[in-house]
């Protein structure tokens, strides 16, 4: 079955044979016996208790033999001569399914991929003009990015993308400042460092408030614990994901895009001290 007839259709040069759809035009890549499948975890908004998916945060999980192997356990069989072409896969598969979402008008969060090098940059381009062309508005699209390349910041912010800062540690705010970042990502290790105790759960609040006061949204990610998830909003925090919510899923799965309340989560398996107040 032809890509062009049950997938994405033409992709940026070089991809032809790398990243392949499906029988029911779900895209994927290709490397040797592995399989590069793209993954969705539901992103929520927060308002006054209500629950409801406002994105879906892509990443791409390898398989080998119908089993998911590791990222890290993946490159490692990865020639050096070939770590450019995945990180473009690892790129391209988010926008390649942004139609198998399932869902309508919610945004996707997906990364910038440095080691595609330059032709990362063009594979965007291409993307979302011919998503652009299909119907997609570029400002459905949130593009994450580490560090503060302003210059990066610029180049996307031009195709008409919001951005997203943040990954492994804790929020420059100074980097969100300058880049004037729509959205901040505290990732799981990072929000786990301030769930540690309650002493440390408290200065929370104050980098929400801080990174919020530059204009941007805050998403707090790995909310797998009841405790965690009362922290996060009485922080203030604007976002929400974790396998509490909705665990990570393939693309093309079906969730439940109506909201649901905070309080369906709250099932007295903890005894939550209030941080706030």
């Amino acid at each position: 079955m032809s890509d062009a007839f049950f997938g994405f259709g033409s992709l940026p040069a070089g991809m032809d044979g790398k990243i392949v759809a499906d029988e029911v035009g779900l895209e994927f890549g290709i490397y040797g016996p592995f399989r590069l499948r793209c993954v969705i975890q539901p992103v929520f908004g927060h308002d006054s208790g209500r629950l409801t998916p406002v994105a879906a945060d892509a990443r791409v999980v390898p398989y080998l033999k119908g089993q998911t192997v590791t990222m890290p356990e993946f490159l490692t069989e990865v020639a050096e001569a070939d770590r450019s072409v995945i990180a473009r896969i690892c790129g391209l598969l988010p926008l390649a399914n942004v139609h198998n979402l399932g869902v309508d008008d919610i945004a996707m969060l997906f990364r910038h991929e440095p080691a595609a090098g330059g032709a990362g940059m063009e594979d965007v381009d291409f993307m979302v003009r011919r998503l652009a062309g299909e119907g997609v508005e570029p400002s459905r699209l949130i593009c994450g990015v580490e560090g503060s390349d302003e210059e990066l910041v610029s180049a996307l912010r031009a195709l008409g993308l919001r951005i997203a800062l943040g990954g492994a540690g804790q929020p420059d705010q100074d980097a969100v400042r300058r880049t004037g970042a729509n959205l901040v990502r505290l990732d799981r290790a990072s929000f786990q460092r301030f769930s540690a105790d309650a002493v440390t759960g408290r200065l929370l609040r104050p980098v929400v408030s801080e990174l919020k006061a530059h204009g941007a949204s805050v998403l707090v990610e790995g909310i797998d614990s009841e405790a965690g998830l009362e922290l996060a909003i009485a922080a203030g925090v604007d976002l929400l994901s974790g396998d509490l919510l909705e665990p990570s899923m393939l693309v093309g799965s079906v969730f439940d895009e109506g909201p649901r309340e905070a309080s369906q989560y709250r099932r007295g398996d903890c005894i939550v001290i209030p941080l706030f107040g």
